[in-house]
């Protein structure tokens, strides 16, 4: 098959036109588009000269195709897989994933592959270049571009699903997940650990085993147990705070009550006992509403460290099973 017309203008929009011979960062010379067998110094190009030395560097790529390609192609992915050797090399396409899935007639997957062609070295750094991702896209949707239009499948009924995104998981995943995935952990179980991991397995069953033994001189707490912690302290002084005022008052009162004297002596005198009478309900209610509340708070921090416990102890069941 010969390349059309919409693969050469692709590969012409992404390989530019140089009129003159240009020393490109892989050390060789080219002209025209991207032509580099009889490029050298000082060459020069016209735009019909440029075409014909582009129609003559495709045609060991079209050969190259037929020989290496198993799977029958249209005029779209016969071009998109041009494009995508002129940039690569003939070494790279025959040992690439796109080759594979395209001859294990998995052509999605073998599009998908295109985009795993976008990085190259920069100042001996490999990066990915907004260039070639670009190309790829390109050359991708040309590849998934049906030659006839009755082929295209209506999606109007598929919506994409949340899980697209790659951080997000739905609960309808949770649930099909099981706890514990044995079968992985089976098929993981003579696989040799690398040191660091080791290691980090080793700190992990540490930790949680000192946490497990009850000895707080030796347990190891994570952050959030740690505030939890903190919660729990600030709402037994708080409600402490209060019980201490609550006692006060009720000292006072009892003063008052059992030693009029004394009380004159401190300056409470019967109007201002009077006063305080009349508000003690209010006190009283608002007090108490407030130590239930930090009463609830302290209870709930509680309820979550013995949470955290529990997911640790789970943690250290898998890392039992693992080892």
């Amino acid at each position: 098959m010969r390349t059309g017309e919409t693969g050469l203008n692709l590969i012409k929009g992404y390989e530019g036109l140089r009129m003159s011979a240009h020393y490109a960062p892989t050390e060789e010379w080219t002209v025209g588009y991207g032509h580099t067998g009889s490029a050298r110094h000082g060459m020069s190009v016209t735009e019909g000269d440029a075409e014909r030395l582009l129609k003559d560097d495709v045609r060991p790529i079209e050969q190259l195709i037929t020989d290496t390609v198993r799977a029958p192609l249209n005029q779209n992915e016969h071009d998109a897989v041009v494009s995508l050797i002129f940039n690569i090399g003939e070494d790279n396409w025959k040992r690439s994933t796109a080759l594979r899935k395209l001859n294990a007639g998995d052509k999605l997957g073998a599009a998908n592959a295109f985009e795993y062609w976008t990085k190259a070295y920069v100042n001996n750094e490999l990066v990915t270049l907004d260039g070639l991702v670009r190309r790829r896209a390109a050359e991708k949707s040309l590849f998934l571009m049906p030659t006839d239009a009755a082929l295209v499948v209506p999606t109007s009924d598929v919506h994409p699903a949340a899980e697209c995104e790659p951080e997000y998981v739905s609960d309808r995943v949770y649930s099909a997940k099981p706890l514990v995935d044995f079968d992985s952990l089976k098929d993981d179980a003579n696989r040799a650990l690398a040191p660091e991991e080791r290691a980090a397995r080793t700190r992990a069953l540490f930790a949680a085993t000192q946490a497990l033994s009850g000895e707080p001189t030796k347990m190891i707490i994570s952050k959030a147990e740690e505030r939890a912690d903190m919660g729990v302290t600030v709402g037994a002084l708080l409600a402490g705070l209060l019980a201490f005022v609550m006692t006060g008052i009720g000292a006072i009162l009892l003063v008052g009550q059992e030693a009029p004297g004394l009380a004159e002596a401190m300056g409470l005198s019967y109007e201002r006992f009077t006063t305080i009478f009349e508000s003690l309900p209010i006190w009283i209610s608002a007090i108490g509403a407030a130590m239930c509340y930090f009463i609830l708070y302290i209870l709930v921090k509680r309820s979550a460290r013995h949470d955290l416990k529990r997911q640790r102890a789970r943690d250290l069941a898998q890392l039992r099973v693992a080892e």
